[in-house]
């Protein structure tokens, strides 16, 4: 026996020696908390072991250990206890609750209040991994993270923003979206473009009235509350952030065209090719446009960070930047920001601190449309290369070189047989090239933010407080427009150059009084204030033509200036505001709150709006009977009800929506006996006695938690309705207009939001958790005046029609129903170009009178989804963690006008011949039709990430306090329905509420992959 042998058989005894000089012993023992209750799903863990178990539903557990091992006690809402093991056959545990956990907090407005106490719809999202998904804007890393808010990719551009809406929509004439307020200050919600989520430290959403009331007019459309971090007491932390990924964009495969299919399908047609498919297949071009213009881009984003401080002062500085190339060409977004925050106490009365942020951000647009640019036919190349030049038409085109751009009437009057026979033309268009359209353009946003603001606090009395605060925002927008020579089929005779200049001021002065106190078993916080805002808006534009060249981009290089602009607006706001929350012994909660907002918009009369609110609750589980209760640990019911309300207007003009209580004139030119004369033009029908839009909500609900909040949630019901609405009613036609703004009409919104949340396994080393969040809205015009059943149109020319009927949704497609295709033997030529669809359908004769007219036309549907909802699943494995979030949309649906342009709709070689074509009269167009109204449903795998932290251990050594590196990935996966045949369900046309829904194909959604570090030292 060698010596090696020898040692390992030492070594075994030995270890074996040790294992059985261990007593092994079985313990048991009960679990409870400091009231002597039992807690069940108490994890009970050997440390060092992947040994363990729980508590049952009596709190009682049984685990086999060793002398000298120690248990480990630990669950969700207690602080964790360990505990060596001597030879003692019982230990009982009593677990401490987590005050940390138990005073969870959330902002109402003007102050916060403890979640037990809430009696409003409230929801909260604290960042702990929201920063790690690759977005540009705060507001896109929303998604799917709360019931009821819905938050659309309705642009594709980087940095653009997505649309916000809380419970629907519940204006006809004025935004919809809700009020952002940023550390107290209210701000537009394209501020979220320059807030880095690396900054920002939760979200707190007010989705009903009676908790967006104390904001008055502006929480009709709810309230995002966002909270950026500050400073802790103690040595300075740094971090850095960062991550970098790639972005694609989400083809369509119903817009993909190839003439390899289309040379397929007319062989197995007719078994031979027509002489423009046999020439369109001889250029040897085959591309698929959605290559060329959805070109992808990289993503990146750093950020760095010092917080720290003392007892008496603490701050927080941060410095970041992005840059995000979108997924659209020439598409280019860059961000630079920082942020101050300071907070001192001087004695033990007075505080006080202030923030600064300022923010620049360059943003290249991608400067064109997707549907005209992607109806381009398959063989036509982007530029001219030794092969195609061949083919150009040098009777008409005789200085077209390499290089050039091709277009495709250079293509015409080719000899296809070289013997004279046949000049062949395939051209639809005469357009320049699709992607001279963007390439040759130069559009450009520059702007400038800066936002801050210093409060002071007093102590007057043990409780009472009184705080004051001066912030504001400043906002600079430059834009400026170059569509250069290139650019357009009509050369230098249609190049030009825009620009604007525009700035904002926004400033909000407010003082109010607070008093919070607890006697004994009531809880009582009180608040009462003003508030003054004002906004003062100041521009200029220019823009000119003219331009022989694209080498001097300058109003000094056109040879036309074609208009001079500039305008000055302002806009003032006073508020008062109380509320007093009321909790007695954790059981019976009350809220009461009212607002009085004062607008310069409205007349003298109605400047001055009232918005009560109140809420009730009762936390059942906090009753006796309750109390010891070991499934139920959380059981509340809450009913709110209250007002808020709407000043916004949307009439196209800004000076309209900010004076529409006094007559407007603007200078312009009259004929009087048939001569040009200088006159001053009516802009509106004054209203002095216009005033605000009300709405009015009731919500009940309940909050619940189960099996020590392992099942834990929430079930809410609304029902919102909103009154008085700012719309324009039709007049006479003798006042010179069609209609005037009044204030009629009535809208309701009324669903139901659930959250859930489960601790499925909560193991010292493996921890599963999953969220559902679901919500449905259900929309209904319910008055509309003299102007139900008005029809509208976005597009003259393109008629497609939307009805306002009472007793349906606010905007409802309208048209006739499509019965069948007309068949390809009645259709001129079926084939060209590549891609075409006939434009018109045969549609059904809804009252059977043998007549197509406007009588037979119907509700053809709507865009609002009928259920939104997502699910997130969150597992830890020791140090390696993974999540994903599953969201999804059903029941909206879109009219996509896009197919008209990318199925050439427009292209008369498609049309049916009169001459053979059976019941011509029963044929329409299909953009009157359900035949471009698609499901607009999708399920998307909206992140998934997969992260390591590396241990404590590792990391001391290397002097650094955490270290984490993960990946993830946006949009993976993104479902849509069968019949969608466009980029992006999610992407509507901003047009307004009552033709809502109107969708050009879409900017494309972007799937994202990405890689990044959270570094802290």
């Amino acid at each position: 026996m060698n010596f090696k042998t020898k040692l390992l058989l030492i070594v075994v005894l030995l270890v074996n020696i040790q294992l059985f000089a261990q007593t092994s012993l079985t313990v048991s023992g009960t679990v409870t908390d400091v009231n002597n209750v039992p807690v069940p799903g108490v994890n009970v863990l050997v440390v060092g072991t992947t040994q363990g178990t729980q508590t049952d539903f009596d709190g009682n557990y049984t685990i086999e250990v060793a002398s000298g091992n120690v248990l480990r006690f630990s669950s969700i809402g207690y602080l964790t206890q360990s505990i060596p093991v001597a030879d003692q056959a019982q230990i009982d545990v009593v677990l401490q609750e987590d005050t940390e956990q138990l005073d969870e907090v959330v902002l109402i407005g003007y102050g916060s209040r403890k979640k037990v106490h809430m009696t409003g719809a409230v929801s909260s999202v604290v960042n702990e991994d929201l920063d790690e998904i690759a977005v540009a804007r705060v507001d896109d890393a929303l998604v799917g993270q709360i019931a009821g808010v819905n938050i659309s990719a309705t642009e594709g551009e980087a940095g653009s923003a997505p649309t916000i809406r809380i419970r629907g929509v519940g204006s006809l004439n004025g935004d919809s979206a809700p009020l952002v307020v940023v550390d107290g200050l209210p701000v537009e919600s394209d501020f979220l473009g320059n807030l880095d989520m690396n900054e920002v430290e939760s979200f707190d959403v007010l989705k009903d009235a009676a908790s967006s009331a104390i904001y008055g007019s502006r929480g009709s459309n709810g309230v995002i509350l966002i909270t950026t971090k500050q400073g802790k007491e103690g040595k300075t932390k740094f971090a850095y952030n960062t991550f970098m990924g790639f972005k694609e964009a989400r083809q369509s495969e119903d817009y993909y065209f190839s003439v390899a299919d289309a040379v397929e399908r007319e062989i197995a047609a007719n078994g031979t090719l027509s002489n423009r498919t046999f020439y369109k297949q001889l250029i040897g071009v085959d591309r698929d446009w959605q290559d060329i213009i959805f070109d992808g881009g990289v993503i990146e984003n750093h950020s760095l960070s010092a917080r720290g401080g003392s007892k008496n002062t603490k701050f927080s500085v941060s410095l970041g930047y992005l840059h995000d190339e979108g997924v659209l060409l020439t598409d280019d977004y860059k961000r630079y920001n920082a942020r101050l925050k300071i907070d001192t106490k001087v004695g033990n009365n007075l505080s006080f601190g202030g923030n600064l942020a300022p923010s620049y951000s360059r943003r290249r647009r991608f400067d064109g449309s997707t549907h005209d640019i992607l109806r381009q036919t398959p063989w036509l190349p982007v530029y001219h290369d030794a092969n195609t030049i061949q083919y150009v038409d040098r009777n008409v085109y005789p200085d077209v070189q390499i290089g050039d751009y091709a277009i495709q009437r250079h293509f015409d009057n080719y000899d296809l047989f070289g013997d004279g026979s046949v000049l062949q033309d395939i051209s639809n268009t005469s357009n320049t090239n699709p992607a001279a359209k963007v390439l040759e353009r130069d559009r450009n946003d520059y702007k400038f933010k800066m936002a801050g603001g210093v409060y002071a606090q007093y102590k007057i009395l043990d409780g009472l407080n009184f705080r004051t605060g001066l912030s504001g925002d400043y906002q600079n927008t430059f834009q400026d427009r170059w569509q250069g020579v290139l650019s357009n089929r009509n050369g230098a005779s249609a190049a030009s150059y825009a620009l604007s200049n525009e700035n904002r001021i926004h400033i909000l002065f407010e003082n109010y009084l607070s008093y919070d106190k607890v006697f004994g078993e009531h809880d009582v916080a009180i608040i009462a204030g003003t508030s003054t805002e004002k906004w003062d808006y100041q521009g200029d534009s220019a823009s000119g033509s003219g331009y022989t060249s694209d080498l001097l981009k300058t109003l000094d290089a056109a040879s036309i200036i074609n208009d001079i602009g500039s305008f000055k607006l302002a806009e003032r706001f006073r508020s008062y505001f109380a509320r007093v929350n009321y909790a007695f012994a954790d059981k019976y909660l009350a809220s009461i709150s009212y607002r009085r907002d004062g607008s310069s918009i409205f007349g003298v009369d109605k400047k001055y709006g009232d918005f009560p609110a109140a809420s009730v609750g009762w936390s059942i589980s906090e009753e006796n009977f309750l109390k010891d209760s070991d499934f139920i640990n959380n059981l509340k019911l809450r009913v709110s009800y209250g007002f808020t309300g709407n000043k916004d207007i949307d009439t196209g003009s800004d000076i309209i929506d900010l004076y529409p209580s006094v007559p407007l004139l603007e200078a312009g030119s009259a004929i009087v006996n048939g001569n040009p004369q200088t006159a001053f033009i009516a802009l509106n029908i004054e209203n002095p006695i216009l005033q605000w839009e009300r709405l009015k909500e009731i919500n009940p609900g309940i909050d619940f938690g189960f099996f020590n909040n392992r099942i834990s949630g929430s079930v809410d019901y609304y029902e919102r309705t909103s009154d008085r609405l700012l719309l324009n009613n039709p007049v006479p036609s003798t006042t010179g207009f069609s209609s005037a703004l009044v204030n009629l009409g009535e809208v309701k919104n009324s669903g139901i939001e659930i959250e859930l949340r489960t601790k499925n396994v909560t193991t010292e080393n493996f921890r599963w958790s999953t969220t559902f969040l679901a919500s449905m809205n259900e929309n209904e015009l319910t008055d509309f005046a003299d102007a139900n059943g008005q029809i509208q149109n976005v597009d003259d020319k393109r008629a497609a029609e939307w009805i306002n009927l009472v007793g349906n949704p606010i905007s409802s497609y309208y048209g006739w129903v499509v019965d069948r295709e007309i068949p390809l033997e009645f259709l001129r030529e079926p084939y060209h170009p590549i891609g075409a669809q006939a434009q018109d359908v045969y549609v059904k004769d809804l009252n059977g009178d043998g007549l197509i007219d406007d009588d037979d036309k119907t509700l053809l549907g709507d865009p609002y989804p009928d259920l939104i909802w997502s699910v997130t699943n969150d597992f830890q494995f020791g140090d390696l963690d993974f999540s994903f979030l599953f969201q999804g949309s059903h029941g909206a649906e879109i009219r996509n006008m896009g197919d008209q342009y990318i199925f050439n709709h427009f292209n008369s070689g498609q049309d049916f011949d009169p001459s053979i074509t059976p019941d011509q009269g029963f044929i329409k167009e299909k953009i009157f039709t359900n035949s471009i109204i698609q499901d607009a449903s999708y399920i998307a795998l909206r992140t998934l990430t997969i992260g390591y932290n590396f241990p404590k251990d590792v990391l001391s050594t290397l002097g650094v306090s955490n270290f984490r590196l993960y990946a993830t990935g946006q949009n993976l996966m993104y479902l849509t329905a069968d019949d969608y045949t466009g980029f992006n369900p999610e992407s509507v046309n901003d047009t307004s509420p009552t033709t809502y829904g109107y969708q050009r194909a879409g900017s494309p959604i972007a799937r994202t992959i990405s890689v990044g570090a959270n570094i802290e030292f």
